[in-house]
């Protein structure tokens, strides 16, 4: 019903969009005022599609984007290979010269707590000049934005020399086996040996006053390992202690890991982050940010460094315990207690070094512990062809900013395009002081500036038609 309704103020915005002049080639000018208006009231509408994982019913994102590909005829697919989980592919066809780029975004988002928001969290309301809503920055913005420039594309009729293909997966926010890993290990074929790929995860910084210091091109992400810590023990009642419960074990093992430190791991990836934003830093700093790894050497930038808990979580394997389960009842001592961690590694550790050096400091060799997700983490280049085109598109909108490499903390569903070989990066076209871009990312109040999203929707376009055209 909702395709139904928007049909015709559709067909409005194709009318106003393709109108213009024609150049030599048979291509089209963009009515960018008419583009981004429609983009926001798209975006509404997406934001409107609870897409809550779990359960995901992503199905749902997938079916609006297959119903907007209907009216621009773009060739497209769903997937839905288990109930609700919907999976878009779209392409663009270019003259096959250059291997393809990939869009890649997910449509799920994470739960909310109503009682917090100040407007429903699936309204897609417009206030005081954000656009709020569950996935407003993660990543319904990115997404829209990514498929309003395939379709500005198609309908200036630009020529290009690899296909574009946009790719709206399921269970990012699980850890993307539902998604973009069953894609990418069904069906890579559909993507055409591509040869790039955007993603989520870039970092702009932009100051008070508005200017532009840096736009970031994120080349990789440390690797989560989630672990399952398993004690055992002579059950009972609670009213007899036994100091070698599972529980006890367990706890000990955790106050072990708690306590623990791991050590300063350089890999290339993060040095080169650093070493990317020296010129934003003070002199003093400047220096060391250009050579980390004899910066470290002083203990007192060191201890700087540490406390920075950004930069201690980039350049070292991280701990969080996040889940703990023992008896139901509070009167009897289980057989059995579990704790999952959050573990996050370096790009290039390796899971079974990392697993036994928490042995090596647990120091109980009868707790089991098993991986209950991970990933090999690996990095893209930074002088390829798509960074250049960022370069060359900044260097034109936002005169003195640097291009910076920033490598995320967290974890996205590149990893899965990297291990096909597909150059992956995470950015963000959306550039604005802080103030006027939005926040609430994974909280409450979720929101996006609307100028910024507008201006955004433009910057991906003329990022996307440099390296493709």
């Amino acid at each position: 019903m909702i395709f139904i309704r928007r049909a015709s103020l559709c067909c409005l915005f194709l009318v106003l969009t393709v109108s213009g002049s024609i150049s030599a080639k048979g291509q089209v000018s963009i009515n960018w005022d008419a583009v981004q208006k429609e983009a926001v009231e798209l975006f509404v509408q997406y934001l409107k599609i609870d897409t809550t994982n779990p359960p995901g019913n992503e199905i749902r994102a997938a079916n609006f984007f297959a119903e907007l590909c209907k009216r621009e005829g773009i060739e497209h697919k769903i997937f839905e290979p288990f109930p609700g989980r919907g999976t878009l592919w779209a392409r663009l066809k270019g003259d096959g010269s250059q291997r393809p780029v990939v869009l890649l975004n997910h449509t799920d988002v994470v739960p909310h707590s109503q009682e917090f928001w100040t407007v429903p969290a699936f309204s897609g309301q417009i206030k005081d000049g954000f656009i709020y809503g569950r996935g407003a920055q993660d990543m319904k913005s990115v997404g829209l934005a990514q498929f309003m420039v395939m379709v500005a594309l198609k309908r200036a009729k630009v020529p290009l020399k690899r296909d574009i293909i946009f790719l709206a997966t399921a269970d990012e926010e699980a850890g993307g086996l539902l998604g973009a890993g069953w894609f990418a290990k069904e069906h890579p074929e559909l993507l055409g040996k591509a040869e790039f790929l955007f993603n989520e995860g870039g970092n702009n910084s932009v100051d008070n006053s508005g200017k532009v210091l840096a736009i970031g091109v994120g080349p990789s992400e440390k690797t989560p390992a989630w672990l399952r810590l398993t004690a055992t023990g002579d059950p009972g009642h609670g009213s007899i202690p036994r100091p070698n419960s599972s529980v006890n074990r367990l706890l000990r093992a955790l106050n072990k890991l708690l306590d623990y430190s791991p050590p300063i791991q350089l890999t290339p990836v993060v040095e080169q982050s650093f070493k990317a934003l020296a010129p934003l830093m003070p002199p003093d700093l400047a220096a060391k940010y250009s050579n980390l790894r004899e910066a470290i050497k002083d203990p007192t930038f060191a201890r700087m460094l540490e406390a920075d808990a950004g930069a201690k979580a980039l350049t070292r394997n991280t701990i969080s315990v996040t889940m703990l389960a023992g008896s139901n009842k509070v009167n009897v001592i289980p057989p059995i207690a579990t704790a999952e961690i959050d573990t996050r590694l370096v790009p290039g550790e390796k899971l079974e070094r990392w697993i036994a050096e928490l042995r090596g400091v647990i120091k109980d060799d009868s707790i089991k512990i098993e991986p209950v997700l991970a990933f090999e983490a690996n990095a893209s280049p930074t002088d390829s062809a798509l960074v250049k085109a960022v370069a060359d598109v900044v260097q034109r909108r936002f005169p003195g900013a640097i291009i910076s490499y920033p490598v995320l903390a967290g974890f996205t569903d590149c990893h899965y395009f990297r291990e096909l070989g597909i150059h992956s990066y995470g950015f963000s076209p959306f550039v604005a002081p802080n103030r006027e871009l939005g926040g609430g990312f994974h909280g409450n109040d979720e929101r996006i500036g609307k100028k910024a999203f507008e201006d955004g929707v433009k910057f991906f376009y003329e990022v996307v038609e440099r390296l493709a055209k």
